[in-house]
């Protein structure tokens, strides 16, 4: 399994939580609403809440609705509109949730997943394009080559940072969904593109598909990947029983998932909601390795939780 930071998560977690709950405080709502990914890695763990029935363990008598979306823009404008009151997401739509302070006042509150540029700054091409010498050399290549990523992503993020450190410029940089990529890829109409997991797992040469590979990471500008649970301040001040008790929730599903004899029922557990994305890339992008030659950390990659 994938070691980790993860432990450093859970602590943090756990100081957060401690305070939260004055004595005496019940629970004042009897509803949230939770937006999550089922195909980006850093909210598997919700999948394994609700599996689990963690609700009802630490929040009884309340009803938390679980909202899906497929990128983290659509969970901001709920937030902001007032219709979510937490939401999973990476740093980059997560920054632009917390920025809109005219709009909405919404807070991080806790990092629930690290990767050294492993988990959503995943470097894709095409499967034919040349086996590189170096991660620069791939990034590189891409100079003059037609790629893509979901704007406003962490997988976006990762690319612009690349291009401006590295000199590069595409001949095309597109707007794409993961399906387009991912249809794109199979038809040969992508050069290169940088997603997430478990995307790349299914699409890529070590677990999935093969119609792409992984090239270069995150570790290569030193971009690392954070997982964040944002929540809208309203909430957190009215309730903070309620944060207490969902973030107990979260510890408890990231420790089941920690637990080696678990990854199977975790992946089954994920695959429920995940729909149509084999087990094996989910079982590869929680629990499998990136070779180091493509920017894979050493000894062994981070959990990516």
């Amino acid at each position: 399994m994938r070691k980790a930071t993860v432990f450093g998560i859970l602590a943090t977690l756990a100081a957060f939580v401690t305070p939260l709950l004055l004595p005496g405080t019940s629970l004042a709502a009897d509803k949230f609403v939770v937006g999550w990914q089922p195909y980006y890695i850093s909210t598997f763990q919700v999948a394994v809440i609700q599996e689990l029935g963690l609700i009802k363990k630490y929040l009884p008598g309340t009803e938390v609705e679980f909202n899906e979306a497929l990128h983290g823009a659509i969970h901001t404008n709920n937030m902001l509109a007032g219709k979510c009151q937490v939401a999973y997401m990476a740093v980059m739509p997560g920054n632009i949730a917390c920025s809109k302070r005219d709009q909405a006042d919404i807070r991080f509150v806790s990092n629930n997943g690290v990767s050294k540029g492993m988990r959503c700054a995943l470097l894709m091409a095409r499967a034919d394009a040349p086996d590189f010498k170096t991660p620069e050399e791939a990034v590189k290549w891409i100079d003059g080559k037609v790629v893509a990523s979901p704007r406003g992503s962490c997988a976006d993020q990762f690319m612009r940072l690349s291009f401006e450190k590295l000199g590069v410029k595409p001949a095309e940089y597109f707007n794409q969904s993961l399906e387009i990529i991912q249809a794109n890829f199979r038809a040969r109409k992508l050069d290169a593109s940088a997603i997430w997991e478990p995307t790349a797992s299914r699409i890529g040469n070590l677990a999935g598909e093969g119609v792409a590979k992984i090239i270069a990471t995150g570790n290569l500008i030193g971009n690392q990947d954070i997982g964040m649970i944002i929540m809208r301040g309203d909430f957190i001040d009215k309730h903070p029983d309620l944060v207490k008790g969902y973030l107990k929730a979260e510890l408890e599903a990231l420790q089941f998932m920690m637990d080696p004899k678990n990854q199977q029922k975790t992946v089954d557990m994920i695959a429920k909601y995940a729909v149509g994305m084999p087990k094996k890339a989910l079982w590869y992008s929680l629990y499998g390795q990136i070779p180091p030659e493509v920017g894979g950390a050493t000894p062994e990659r981070p959990i990516l939780l």
